[in-house]
């Protein structure tokens, strides 16, 4: 790959909104963000993406995501860049520190194990990750909210990790729970292969089934508990499907949704045989527990 395989999106968007822009430019392809304060209450946001796949379709799917989700104003200060790879890789890992998450997990980048110590760890069960370029360092709002709601729901039996990413929820519930049946599934074969690096690093080769798909690549089986950092679109698309693939009193940890889109993901569920056991507002985040 040459050194100017690599492009950079930049805005400018009010720092309240950080959160927000950054996981709209994830969803809407960006590999990473780098978030630079400004002295008048704003951040610059830099998002990476593959040169070849910022594209004039990605870039218009990009705009109609930030209208969607009250971003419009951020457009006037967009503006593409090319950068060399050597400089996004160090950008990456640039300030990522372990980092505590709940009462039970440390997550820590590989490159940094040698700031793991005693007092950080201090018992808790340490997650090693290797991002690639994979979203899931484990950093953003709902991967946290779904580690923790693991430490309330206990992987028992079947587990299905929808959306799998680096695997960093698959390879929690393995070390919850080393008993526990879990299968990884994603439909990106580049988060497949980050998810069975960051298993080598965890010692967890062939403790974690690894599907490249969706839903359909687990449809014969039923599991005690899913796994879904999806968007609410997504989640609601697949409900059919998580209902038939639950046991009866199984749960469906979600996280992945905004606030605002919350009552129509309530009315989706009203639908089907399941209800909402737990819900935890987080920002401009809301993740829930579902119950069959």
């Amino acid at each position: 790959m040459n050194e100017q395989s690599w492009s950079q999106l930049e805005l400018i968007a009010p720092g309240k909104q950080e959160d927000m822009a950054s996981w709209v430019l994830v969803q809407g392809g960006a590999l990473g963000c780098e978030v630079l304060p400004q002295s008048d209450e704003r951040v610059l946001i830099r998002a990476s993406f593959e040169k070849s796949k910022l594209d004039k379709d990605t870039l218009q799917n990009l705009i109609a995501l930030l209208e969607e989700y009250g971003l419009s104003d951020t457009l006037r200060s967009m503006k593409v860049s090319d950068i060399p790879r050597e400089d996004w890789l160090a950008k990456w890992k640039e300030g990522f520190e372990p980092f505590r998450v709940g009462t039970q997990f440390v997550v820590c980048p590989i490159w940094r194990r040698d700031a793991m110590t005693s007092d950080l760890t201090d018992g808790r069960k340490v997650i090693l990750i290797d991002p690639g370029l994979a979203f899931g360092t484990g950093l953003h709002t709902t991967t946290q909210f779904c580690l923790r709601a693991l430490e309330a729901y206990k992987p028992e039996g079947m587990v299905l990790d929808v959306g799998t990413g680096t695997g960093i929820l698959a390879i929690a519930c393995k070390l919850l729970n080393p008993d526990a049946k879990v299968i990884g599934i994603d439909n990106d074969p580049v988060a497949i292969e980050t998810a069975q690096s960051c298993l080598v690093v965890n010692n967890l080769v062939d403790q974690v089934e690894l599907r490249l798909g969706s839903t359909e690549c687990v449809a014969d089986m039923q599991f005690e508990l899913l796994l879904s950092n999806l968007t609410c679109e997504d989640i609601i698309a697949l409900l059919p499907d998580y209902v038939r693939l639950l046991k009866s009193g199984g749960k469906v940890i979600c996280a992945g949704i905004l606030r605002e889109k919350l009552e129509m993901l309530k009315s989706a569920i009203s639908r089907y045989p399941m209800n909402i056991e737990r819900a935890e507002t987080l920002g401009n985040w809301v993740g829930i527990v579902l119950q069959r």
